[in-house]
């Protein structure tokens, strides 16, 4: 029993024992102001018991919405997992799909290979595929990508190869500007950082006629480098007193690049 339901009992048969000994008026009027007294208690108490019962189904229903809550957390989390894992499935499908397209149709012979090594000092300088002279792999032969030229093999040993990147810059392409009669050499620059290297493109006509977004591709000269590969897009140029450069995003996204292509002399037969 609640304290003050018990308290309001005690008073009543006190006040019942006492009344008995009273006449009927003042049994009355006693009944009546023992009434009153003791009203608030019982009154409270009901009250307060309403109040304690609605707070602790609150509470009950309180926890029952936090158990469903974690139980839908709990699987959405793992609906997110899976559909990363997913878009991570269709993005290698969709990568091995073009680097298969891109072997077929090349019109000269290559090896794939998959980058296995990278040094975060020299990110933008080389990389270490796993083929060498084994597979064919010889020193200064072009290694490419789907979506353009990334460098040269620069010292092959049994089984892997160091690769020079074009955002080295001592790798230098001839290269020329689409749609311009503009030639001049290609490299990369000295100390880049961060996840945007740029190219420069010098020697070229101080007065060319050269705007953004028009595309650089290999010449071919010199033979180390197939003719028509793309390299890059221009983001701007600068007029000199004797020359002018550009400055050119590469084709290919080096910070990203996994699978690249060998092209060797050999056989169909002995590269595919």
């Amino acid at each position: 029993m609640k304290p003050q339901n018990l308290i309001a009992l005690l008073l009543f048969i006190a006040g019942a024992l006492w009344a008995l000994t009273r006449s009927e008026p003042t049994v009355r009027s006693i009944q009546k102001n023992v009434y009153l007294a003791i009203s608030p208690f019982i009154t409270g108490g009901t009250s307060l018991e309403s109040t304690a019962s609605e707070f602790i189904q609150e509470v009950e229903h309180s926890k029952e919405w936090e158990l469903k809550y974690n139980l839908a957390k709990e699987e959405l989390d793992q609906k997110r997992i899976e559909v990363a894992y997913l878009r991570k499935l269709e993005s290698e499908n969709a990568r091995l799909s073009q680097a298969l397209k891109f072997q077929q149709e090349v019109p000269f012979h290559v090896l794939a290979a998959t980058i296995i090594r990278r040094q975060p000092s020299t990110w933008w300088q080389t990389v270490t595929i796993n083929r060498g002279e084994k597979q064919g792999v010889g020193v200064q032969l072009p290694v490419l990508a789907p979506e353009g030229l990334v460098g040269k093999v620069d010292a092959p040993s049994a089984n892997t190869s160091t690769v020079i990147l074009l955002t080295d810059e001592n790798c230098l392409v001839s290269a020329k500007v689409d749609g311009t009669p503009e030639v001049g050499i290609l490299s990369g620059q000295r100390g880049q950082t961060g996840d945007n290297p740029t190219l420069r493109l010098r020697f070229l006509s101080k007065d060319a006629k050269i705007k953004p977004g028009m595309l650089v591709f290999s010449t071919g000269r010199g033979g180390l480098f197939p003719a028509d590969i793309l390299l890059g897009t221009i983001e701007s140029f600068e007029s000199g007193p004797l020359s002018g450069n550009a400055l050119v995003k590469p084709a290919v996204d080096f910070a990203a690049l996994n699978t690249v292509f060998v092209k060797i002399p050999n056989s169909p037969e002995s590269s595919r």
